[in-house]
């Protein structure tokens, strides 16, 4: 949005300043890939562990509580990101 800052007069050049927002978006599951990487490389994860986690969150989202945890997650996530 631009405003004007200097005075109107009409020999002197106005001065707008315009006010640039940029909002970063990333997505919750590549958050949740660095931390899986990290506990890998750095928490002694072993991959069997990975891949029954894995399996236990897709099968827990096939379940009722499946939505009741999105929703929960996404609320959190807008609560974090309000102004």
């Amino acid at each position: 949005m631009a405003r004007q800052v200097g005075p109107p007069h009409p020999k002197l050049p106005r001065i707008l300043k315009e006010v640039i927002t940029m909002t970063v978006s990333i997505p919750l599951v590549l958050i949740a890939g660095v931390i899986v990487y990290l506990a890998w490389r750095y928490m002694g994860l072993k991959v069997w562990h990975a891949i029954v986690c894995l399996l236990f969150g897709v099968l827990l989202a096939a379940t009722v509580a499946g939505p009741e945890i999105h929703n929960l997650i996404t609320e959190f996530v807008q609560w974090l990101t309000k102004p």
